[in-house]
C-alpha cells in the first residue's frame, strides 16, 4: 500500500485502530478511510465527513465552506467507494439528481489520482490483481461506462462459504447515453444499498440496456434465467416488477416454473410481493370455484 506522505500513513493507521474498536474492518471502511486520509483538509474535517461509529457519510459536507476543489474530489472519491454515492447533497439524493462531478474525468483530474487508484485496489482487491501491462486496461474497464456492454454481467462474491447468491437485475429502455448511465447507476446504487442493509454479500449484476420489458431477446435476462436453472443463483432483486416484465402474465408464468420454486424474488417497491398476493388470491378463487363445481356435480 502506498501513501502520499507520513501524515497520510499515520492518520490512516490511527483511523484503522478506531475501525477495529467498532469491529468495522471490511473493504468499504478501509477504502473510505484511506481516501479521506489523503489530503490535509479531509483529515482535519474527517468527523464532519464520516461518522465511524454509525457508519454514515455526510453528503452535505461536500458543499461545506472549508472544502477546496481538490478536497471535494477526495470526498467524492471516498463516497463513491463507500456506497457508490453520486450526489452532492441530501436534497439531490432525495430527488435522485446525480452529479457529473463524480465522473472519472472530473475526480481523477488531480495529483491525487495515483492514490485514488490505491483506494480502488483496497475496495476491489479481487479485480485489481493485475500485472503492469494489464493495469491500464483494467482501470478503463472499472471506470468505463457500463452501457457500452449490452449484456454486462459482474460477479461480486465476497463470502464463498455463504451459498446464497442473489441476482441484481437492471434494465432500461432509454437510448441516450447520459440517460442510460443515470438510469442504470440509479438502479444499481439502490440495489447495492438494499444488499448492504440485508447483509447480502454474494451478488451478480445482470444489466440489459436499450431494451423494452416486452422484448424477449434480452441477453442479460436470458443469462440470469440460465444461471437460476443451473443453481448458480437462488435469489433475484429488482427495483420494481416492470424491470423483469412489462406483461404481468409473463411474470406469473416465470414464477410458476419448477426451477423458480426455491428462488426468492424481491422488489424494492414491494410490487413483486403485491403481485404474489394477487396471484395467490386468484388461485384461491379458482380453487374454490372448482370445489363448488365438484360439489354441484356430486
Amino acid at each position: 500500500m502506498e501513501f502520499i506522505d507520513s501524515e497520510h500513513k499515520d492518520f490512516f493507521e490511527k483511523k484503522l485502530r478506531e475501525l477495529e474498536k467498532y469491529g468495522k474492518t471490511d473493504v468499504y471502511y478501509k477504502s473510505l478511510v484511506y481516501t479521506l486520509s489523503i489530503s490535509e483538509t479531509t483529515r482535519d474535517h474527517f468527523d464532519s465527513i464520516f461518522n465511524i461509529r454509525k457508519g454514515e457519510i455526510n453528503i452535505n459536507s461536500i458543499s461545506s465552506a472549508w472544502q477546496t476543489s481538490t478536497s471535494a474530489k477526495v470526498t467524492r472519491m471516498a463516497f463513491s467507494l463507500w456506497n457508490r454515492c453520486m450526489y452532492d447533497s441530501e436534497e439531490d439524493r432525495m430527488n435522485d439528481k446525480m452529479s457529473s462531478y463524480y465522473n472519472p474525468s472530473e475526480v481523477f483530474c488531480c495529483s491525487y489520482a495515483p492514490y485514488f487508484w490505491e483506494a480502488i485496489k483496497i475496495r476491489y482487491p479481487e479485480y485489481t490483481k493485475y500485472n503492469e501491462k494489464e493495469k491500464q486496461f483494467a482501470m478503463y474497464m472499472r471506470v468505463g461506462n457500463i452501457e457500452q456492454v449490452e449484456d454486462y454481467v459482474d460477479e461480486k462474491i465476497e463470502n464463498t462459504e455463504d451459498k446464497k447468491v442473489v441476482a441484481l437485475y437492471m434494465r432500461t429502455n432509454l437510448t441516450n447515453d447520459n440517460e442510460v448511465n443515470s438510469d442504470i447507476y440509479s438502479q444499481r446504487d439502490k440495489l447495492e444499498e438494499f444488499c448492504k442493509k440485508n447483509n447480502i454479500r454474494n451478488r451478480i449484476h445482470y444489466i440489459d440496456v436499450r431494451k423494452s420489458g416486452l422484448d424477449k431477446n434480452r441477453k442479460a435476462m436470458n443469462q440470469m434465467i440460465s444461471d437460476i436453472k443451473s443453481k448458480k443463483v437462488n435469489g433475484v432483486v429488482v427495483a420494481d416488477i416492470s424491470k423483469l416484465y412489462r406483461n404481468p402474465l409473463e411474470f406469473a408464468d416465470l414464477l410458476m416454473q419448477d426451477f423458480m420454486q426455491d428462488v426468492e424474488v424481491t422488489s424494492l417497491d414491494d410490487s413483486v410481493e403485491d403481485f404474489k398476493k394477487l396471484l395467490k388470491a386468484i388461485k384461491e378463487i379458482e380453487q374454490n370455484a372448482q370445489e363448488e363445481d365438484e360439489e354441484e356435480t356430486i
